[in-house]
């Protein structure tokens, strides 16, 4: 028990110094990082029971239920980095979460084709967290990035609008400028995978005895997945949001 206070005590310093660090610079994100990592802390160790009571009982139904319960978490967290904005809360976490739920759900029936993902908690349960974080991610960078965009290229924007083109021309030329800033982070992963670090699920692999190839092979399927969940994830959620309820190109208003 000692030794994990000193753990979690030692973790918490590193989030400390960097609140310390925001209040001087007054950022302001102190506070969404505070509660985060209090959270992140308490889902932690309920999640490490729960999947302990998983293996045991290792019912499928239940498997899936915590996998749905993934999606809808992503989803709200995701959904939060897109206030405000002027879409409807219902129309915009539904886009959400069936963009997340989709797009994750195909990743995943591709990896348990390839063999790496199996119905059971221990490979379910992680492999679903992975790939519906990687979604979630790439959501909260692209509505970040698409706000932006949309207020610095509001008269272009209209100019365009003014000349005929439609929401769906106009969404495409901005998320031409989105989509490489979005996948930045997965695509230094990929480049620096085992030069810079080594993926953990490798070392997982490999320290559980799995032959080197293998466990190389299965890192690469991680990384391509998280590449593919980072593309398509905000691609079809910000296609579904423009093409069914318009362009909005400022809070508050729209381009008509």
């Amino acid at each position: 028990m000692g030794h994990l206070l000193q753990t979690i005590l030692i973790s918490y310093l590193f989030i400390v110094l960097v609140i310390l660090f925001d209040l001087k610079f007054q950022s302001g994100m102190w506070r969404e990082l505070l509660l985060s990592s209090l959270l992140s802390l308490l889902q932690l160790l309920a999640i490490a029971f729960v999947i302990l009571y998983l293996l045991k009982l290792n019912i499928s139904f239940l498997n899936f239920g915590i996998v749905l319960l993934f999606f809808f978490n992503a989803s709200v967290i995701a959904y939060r980095r897109l206030r405000p904005f002027p879409y409807s809360t219902l129309k915009t976490f539904s886009i959400i979460f069936l963009s997340i739920s989709l797009i994750s759900s195909f990743s995943l029936f591709l990896l348990y084709l390839a063999g790496i993902l199996k119905p059971t908690p221990a490979s379910l349960i992680p492999l679903a967290g992975i790939v519906t974080a990687a979604g979630m991610r790439s959501l909260s960078l692209a509505f970040r990035y698409f706000k932006t965009r949309l207020l610095d290229l509001q008269d272009i924007l209209l100019g365009m609008f003014a000349l005929g083109a439609t929401d769906l021309q106009v969404f495409s030329f901005v998320f031409k400028s989105l989509i490489d800033d979005i996948t930045v982070p997965v695509r230094d992963m990929f480049r620096s995978a085992g030069i810079v670090h080594i993926p953990g699920v490798m070392v997982g692999l490999l320290l559980s005895g799995v032959f080197p190839v293998k466990a190389a092979a299965v890192q690469f399927a991680i990384l391509s997945t998280m590449v593919f969940q980072f593309t398509f994830t905000p691609a079809v959620a910000l296609f579904l949001l423009v093409s069914l309820f318009g362009l909005k190109i400022y809070p508050g208003g729209n381009n008509g």
